[in-house]
């Protein structure tokens, strides 16, 4: 990742998302793991942020994204 630029600002913006399913039910692995993965890096290209690390338990994720 690193510093970035715009026209008018210099970023380094990093974000960490923990995403917890309902009563932190153990729901997390197998295929379900692979399809969130897909899921989070679909939606990283759609909004244009960077995901610099995805894991996966299996009863929560931790997301490491930088984004403008």
């Amino acid at each position: 990742m690193g510093i970035r630029r715009t026209k008018h600002a210099v970023y380094d913006l990093k974000y960490h998302l923990v995403w917890i399913p309902k009563y932190r039910k153990k729901i997390l692995d197998g295929e379900v793991t692979e399809y969130l993965k897909e899921v989070f890096e679909k939606i990283a290209q759609e909004y244009e942020f960077e995901i610099d690390t995805i894991g996966i338990m299996e009863d929560h994720v931790h997301v490491f994204m930088g984004a403008p």
